[in-house]
């Protein structure tokens, strides 16, 4: 079950989920040349609407990862707290920030509700021109577990040689 759309507020970004393509064991986006790995056996691909790769297992939880490309970026922190407008109930556990890849990014993990059900949530968002990443674990259930699988899934992130840089 996705239920993740109704905890964030997704934007939508038309087509790019069908770029992504399995690789020697990672999944490679072909129009921006970056790969990241699977988070393991218990992770199911799956769709979330403007994902651009996302997995589910049961629990419910989910992981996901999108971007945004070719627009105005700003700092990171920016960024990821523009991922949380539109959650009126949420809590923040932890914020802070972490780098990846050669660039800036910002984490941040809050507890909400939704239909009645307590989730917690993961993001993480790195600024690399010409895009901004975000990756996002929601889990009711055992975050930890979850968390473990998110963070080495998330830190699998690597760039290509022919990244484009102003596009």
């Amino acid at each position: 079950m996705f239920w993740l759309p109704t905890v964030l507020a997704l934007w939508l970004v038309a087509g790019c989920a069908s770029d992504i393509a399995s690789v020697d064991g990672r999944y490679r986006h072909t129009r921006y040349d970056f790969t990241v790995g699977f988070p393991g056996p218990t992770w199911k691909r799956g769709e979330i609407e403007g994902a651009w790769i996302a997995f589910q297992r049961p629990g419910p939880q989910t992981m996901s990862m999108q971007a945004r490309c070719g627009r105005p970026l700003t700092e990171p922190v920016i960024m990821a707290r523009t991922l949380v407008l539109g959650i009126p109930e949420r809590r923040i556990i932890q914020s802070g920030p972490v780098q990846l890849a050669g660039g800036d990014g910002w984490t941040q993990t809050f507890d909400t509700r939704t239909d009645g059900v307590a989730v917690r949530v993961k993001t993480v968002t790195l600024v690399i021109e010409p895009c901004v990443y975000d990756w996002t674990l929601a889990a009711s259930g055992d975050f930890e577990d979850a968390e473990r699988a998110f963070d080495a899934w998330w830190t699998s992130f690597r760039l290509g040689a022919s990244t484009p840089r102003d596009s």
